[in-house]
């Protein structure tokens, strides 16, 4: 009976022990280990169609390549969180400028590390074949060039129109920044993906640039892809084969897998330190700001902040753990095991702090106000 008694007082200590630590990291609000996620767009749904080609809807063809893209990574890369804006035919919203907003808040939300919108295109010359990445542009310029020279081929309606955009409007300034931050990453997206459909044989109509709606909201990396033209008999049958369907699916995934790799790489160059040499003055220059905390952000030297996460290593402060804080938290140090603080907002005053306290709980329950100093907690 003593052993018996024994037995049991161990566990219920064991079990004790693993909950007081489970709670100690909750009050932590701690990391969890990275987990790269990409949000599939299949546009259109429902109400929106997008073209239609005699019974066949672009609708249709978006979601089941959509839905045969995410089985493909299951298989090719099992650690990669997939999430699709849609699984069954039905919009967002019925009005298209509020429904293409809603998938790009959702990868937002989710904290993506790419976003894939899927199409499928249309032309008046039946004989118009070819696959086509396209990527974000704010640049009046060379968005009037790009839709002189696609003429028919892209769907006004699906556009933001930025020359008709107030350029001081909070919306306009938050798309510019986000763009400044993600081009080299849309680029290098787009570059990889046109290349795949190029070794599946495919006609590649090469890498574009607009102000589609799905993209101008978005705050991290994303692409649309248009997969062929509903209006050319060869290309539809192409796309509504398994065979295309498959072709298609296996080069997008592809591109994928290779593009969260290249980010994985340069998230452990920087963790590393970098695999490039620094001259002597760029190593004086980063050694001089190497006590000021990791962000462009102007902060107080002393105030409040609201921390979102701690870690025991340090992170990219664009880690899709952040979600909707991305690229706009900075990193403080503090003590204990977790000592890489994530905090957003510089305050005066603990009350002035409190009403973004509430917004960040929204998305970080554990989220709360802290009493920094420099780039350090107090």
């Amino acid at each position: 009976m003593c052993f018996i008694r024994r037995n049991i007082i161990v566990l219920v200590l064991s079990v004790a022990g693993l909950l007081l630590s489970a709670n100690a990291r909750a009050m932590e609000n701690v990391a969890s280990p990275e987990k790269r996620v990409v949000v599939l767009d299949a546009g259109h749904g429902g109400v929106r169609p997008g073209k239609v080609v005699g019974k066949t809807k672009e609708s249709d063809i978006n979601l089941s390549m959509c839905k045969a893209i995410k089985a493909q990574l299951a298989d090719k890369m099992p650690s990669l969180e997939v999430i699709l804006t849609r699984e069954t035919d039905k919009a967002l919203h019925e009005d298209r400028n509020i429904d293409n907003k809603r998938r790009a808040e959702l990868a937002n939300d989710k904290g993506a590390d790419l976003l894939l919108s899927i199409h499928a295109n249309a032309a008046d010359n039946k004989s118009v074949n070819g696959t086509e990445v396209w990527i974000l542009s704010l640049d009046e310029d060379t968005l009037r060039q790009n839709r002189k020279n696609s003429g028919a081929f892209v769907d006004e309606g699906e556009m933001m129109h930025v020359e008709n955009i107030s350029k001081s409007s909070l919306g306009y300034i938050i798309a510019l920044s986000n763009q400044m931050t993600n081009d080299p990453f849309n680029n290098t997206f787009a570059r990889i993906a046109d290349s795949k459909f190029k070794a599946k044989g495919r006609h590649s109509r090469g890498v574009k640039f607009n102000d589609w709606t799905v993209l101008y909201w978005l705050n991290g990396p994303g692409a649309l892809v248009e997969l062929g033209f509903m209006t050319n008999d060869a290309e539809l049958k192409y796309m509504l084969s398994e065979s295309g369907e498959k072709a298609l699916a296996d080069a997008l995934s592809d591109a994928i897998v290779e593009f969260i790799e290249r980010l994985d790489k340069m998230q452990e160059y920087t963790a590393e330190g970098g695999a490039l040499e620094a001259s002597a003055e760029e190593v004086k220059a980063e050694e001089s700001k190497s006590e000021e905390p990791k962000s462009e952000a102007e902060r107080l030297e002393e105030g409040y902040t609201i921390q979102l996460l701690s870690s025991k290593h340090s992170l990219s402060l664009n880690d899709s753990q952040f979600k909707g804080y991305r690229g706009r938290v900075v990193e403080l140090m503090g003590t204990g095991s977790y000592c890489y603080k994530y905090c957003f907002g510089s305050f005066k005053t603990r009350t002035e702090a409190r009403e973004e306290l509430e917004r960040a709980k929204e998305t970080f329950k554990d989220a709360y106000i802290v009493h920094y100093e420099g780039n350090k907690i107090k």
